[in-house]
């Protein structure tokens, strides 16, 4: 008899703790049951300003990864927002400041992709100039792989052809300066070689004459013009080569080959000419110092690159970025962003749409509710219902 009342009054005190626990659980929670938030919702109107500031604030910090995510949210979920173009152009800045070999390949292909599309806006040129800034960053030492001078040199050239009113021109022409420098001196190591080692005047005298006909501003083209003159002296053609001679010691008559070169003139009875008095009152050229050379034959030459994006600029605080976004985009800048602020529009989408491809774009269905105050989710019930009754599917955007 015993027992069973101990049993009775265990199952008691085992129901009551029971009852407590579920009802602290649903205290906790409120006190009622939270409804899935729906499409309409999460949408929002204004979520596609505070997406992209809170994309440009985590790209401002270095989390590039999650600002891209941010980024291609807002670009789904709001292809009618004016600051679709602004998004893209900032998703390929993440990828050039991320840096690497990988990154800046695929900085290359979302800044490629953005000209495509926005040819004529007024930062063409300057995306532009950032892809040519891509190849840049990567150049070697002369001496060895000149891939990326090559493609460097083919960008700016590109830029120039089809931007020459851009006020990038100037920056433009620097960087074609030093890129090329770096391109000659490639042409003239490898003259000197088959000169000097494989004694093949011909191979020396094809070298030579790449760097004479693309490359006039080449801080040695004294030594080119004189290497050309010998390598053209060995195959018997010293009418050729005594002109190239006569320029050496016109045009340059500072450099370490013009006394030679005018030995050379009188013992082949050829007229020495003057000396350019515009050339003599010139600065001799100056040669690096040994922990200069060393420097550029281990990590490269160093050209100048830029550390910021077209847009973003980690220099600036978020509430600038995003100002200089909507300035950039078309819009008047309004102050900082708040939420619910009104910055979706309904006018036509200005994304670029490729149709008939893998990631076709596929527009949201007219007719859903877009304010989330106009139907208010009470219910999973209600709200299968509704969806149910609409028989409408609400696909997002995939860029």
């Amino acid at each position: 008899m015993r027992s069973g009342c101990q049993r009775s009054l265990m199952n008691a005190v085992k129901i009551t703790i029971l009852a407590l626990a579920l009802t602290l659980a649903f205290t906790a929670c409120g006190g009622k049951p939270k409804s899935k938030i729906t499409f309409e919702e999460a949408k929002g109107p204004g979520r596609d300003a505070e997406l992209f500031r809170d994309a440009a604030d985590a790209a401002r910090k270095g989390n590039f990864d999650q600002g891209r995510i941010l980024w291609n949210t807002m670009i789904n979920t709001y292809p009618d927002s004016p600051m679709i173009k602004m998004a893209k152009l900032a998703i390929a800045d993440t990828y050039y400041l991320q840096g690497g070999s990988k990154s800046l390949a695929q900085a290359e292909v979302e800044y490629r992709d953005w000209i495509q599309f926005f040819p004529d806006d007024p930062l063409a040129a300057e995306v532009m100039m950032k892809m040519a800034e891509i190849h840049l960053k990567q150049v070697q030492a002369p001496d060895r792989d000149i891939t990326q001078a090559r493609q460097a040199e083919r960008q700016l050239k590109e830029m120039t052809r089809r931007y020459p009113n851009s006020s990038k021109i100037e920056r433009t022409e620097q960087l074609m300066n030093e890129v090329q420098e770096v391109l000659a001196m490639h042409e003239l190591k490898v003259a000197r070689f088959y000169f000097d080692i494989r004694q093949s005047p011909s191979a020396a005298q094809g070298r030579t004459e790449e760097i004479l006909s693309k490359y006039p501003n080449f801080t040695r083209f004294d030594e080119a013009l004189w290497l050309h003159a010998r390598a053209l002296e060995l195959q018997e053609d010293t009418e050729t080569a005594s002109q190239n001679l006569q320029r050496l010691v016109s045009s340059y008559p500072k450099s370490e080959y013009a006394e030679r070169a005018k030995e050379t003139l009188k013992k082949w009875g050829k007229t020495i000419p003057e000396a350019d008095p515009a050339k003599m009152a010139e600065a001799g050229p100056e040669g690096k110092s040994l922990p200069g050379r060393f420097a550029g034959l281990l990590f490269g030459p160093h050209i100048d690159t830029s550390d910021k994006g077209v847009l973003i600029d980690r220099d600036l605080k978020t509430d600038e970025l995003v100002a200089r976004a909507r300035e950039l985009s078309g819009q008047k800048s309004t102050g900082p962003v708040t939420p619910a602020a009104s910055t979706t529009t309904n006018t036509t989408d200005a994304r670029p749409r490729r149709a008939g491809q893998p990631g076709q774009d596929v527009e949201v269905k007219p007719g859903t509710p877009t304010d989330p105050k106009a139907q208010p989710a009470s219910t999973n019930k209600d709200k299968k219902g509704k969806d149910k009754k609409s028989g409408e599917s609400k696909v997002l955007r995939n860029p």
